[in-house]
């Protein structure tokens, strides 16, 4: 599965696809050769690899159910072959894509996949006909997987992003990524931010469990869709004297205030926010959050159990990010004040070359933070780990996303040839 434009990570949902893909047609030789990464599974955590599971929920009889059909009735230890959830939704010879699946107020359950949401009303035996809840555009609507949330009052939100790209005769991908190299050859590390690329976030919302979509619209009155992209300087002010900067990969959470927050994926040096209120139809000014980060999507949830908030990100400082480490760190912390700050900062993974710091400051100025066109020699255990997305259950966190290192394909491209993760952590250790 390849994407939409070379070097654009994933487009109309097909990271969902691509975990899948990844569990059943990588060679198992590949995994046997890959590196040793620098942090180790906590004590406790339970981990496997290539089931193609995105999310999860639990079902009434206690057993679980991942958005590719697949079952356990041990907690997440084991689980069942996927199976196809939806007629039709089959890719290559994995069975069911899916991309986000949730519990929804009325006790059924909802299986989102690209643009388009299913119904269940028997714990997943039976679905609905398929809805879309986007217009199809020029650029878009573009997904990740698993981003429409259900809100206190029952609507349900779905955020897209549309994506545009310039291609130009002196900026070709090929030529103008970032290289370094790896046992001796050649390795691109980075495409993205190399060439001219702009992301802007749309939503839509439904009142009556997806049978019916409207979308949320924008500055002039008219039935044109309200965009959200950056408009701030490199101090964080929204004057519109930095340009315009993209908000792309959105994730929502609705905060104990009864606001939405959404995290998304930045042209500049920090995860970029803004909340929405009125159920979602009025956002505020997208600004530079304290999180440092790089051109990587962010994951935002709220925690079921406690209603705060929880982000995994890809926490690195500039100078990382220069040495072509922008996705060698994935980090996670928790936010106890609807995200006014964030506390108990935690390292999941980590590549060779980096320190392991726990938390990294947010710096001046905020602006886009890129790889040298060559950053030179990388170690043995040079990795990254990206897109990732996490699913509570009662007292546990189930969190997934891709790993990868030159063995297992290029960040931005073959993601079908890195290895999909799935740990099952005790919600506590976030807290401690």
């Amino acid at each position: 599965m390849q994407s939409r434009h070379p070097g654009n990570g994933v487009s109309f949902g097909r990271l969902a696809v691509l975990f899948i893909i990844a569990a059943c047609v990588l060679p198992a030789v590949v995994f046997a050769q890959r590196p040793t990464f620098r942090k180790p599974v906590p004590e406790g955590v339970i981990e496997v690899t290539n089931l193609g599971i995105y999310s999860v929920v639990e079902l009434r009889d206690g057993s679980l159910l991942a958005d590719n059909g697949r079952v356990s009735k041990d907690g997440g230890r084991t689980w069942s072959a996927p199976r196809v959830l939806v007629p039709g939704a089959e890719v290559a010879r994995s069975g069911t894509i899916g991309g986000g699946i949730l519990r929804l107020k009325s006790g059924a359950l909802a299986l989102t996949f690209v643009n388009r949401i299913w119904i269940s009303r028997d714990e997943g035996t039976t679905w609905s006909a398929p809805v879309e809840a986007f217009p199809k555009m020029v650029g878009g609507p573009y997904f990740t997987g698993d981003e429409m949330i259900q809100l206190s009052s029952g609507r349900l939100i779905f955020p897209g992003y549309a994506d545009y790209a310039g291609e130009h005769p002196d900026l070709k991908y090929g030529q103008a990524q970032a290289k370094g190299r790896w046992r001796g050859k050649p390795y691109a590390v980075e495409g993205h931010g190399h060439l001219p690329e702009i992301y802007v976030t749309l939503f839509a919302y439904s009142d009556d469990e997806g049978r019916k979509w409207n979308m949320v619209t924008g500055a002039y009155g008219g039935d044109e869709p309200n965009a959200l992209m950056g408009w701030f300087d490199e101090m964080g002010i929204p004057d519109g004297y930095g340009g315009v900067s993209g908000v792309g990969e959105p994730a929502l959470a609705e905060t104990k205030d009864g606001r939405i927050l959404l995290f998304a994926r930045p042209t500049v040096n920090r995860v970029v926010y803004s909340y929405g209120s009125d159920g979602g139809k009025t956002w505020s000014s997208v600004l530079p959050s304290v999180l440092a980060n790089s051109l990587s999507p962010a994951r935002l949830k709220r925690i079921s159990k406690t209603g705060d908030l929880m982000v995994i990100w890809n926490q690195v400082s500039r100078e990382e990010v220069q040495r072509g480490y922008r996705r060698g760190r994935l980090s996670a912390a928790i936010s106890k004040d609807n995200g006014a700050s964030w506390e108990n900062f935690k390292t999941l993974e980590l590549s060779e070359g980096l320190e392991d710091r726990v938390q990294i400051p947010p710096e001046y100025p905020i602006r886009l933070a890129r790889a040298r066109d060559d950053v030179g020699e990388l170690p043995e255990g040079w990795a990254y780990f990206h897109y990732a997305n996490m699913s509570f259950v009662g007292d546990k966190v189930f969190i997934s996303y891709l790993r990868g290192s030159p063995l297992l394909g290029i960040a931005e491209q073959n993601l079908d040839k890195q290895e999909n993760v799935l740990r099952i952590y005790p919600l506590d250790w976030f807290y401690k």
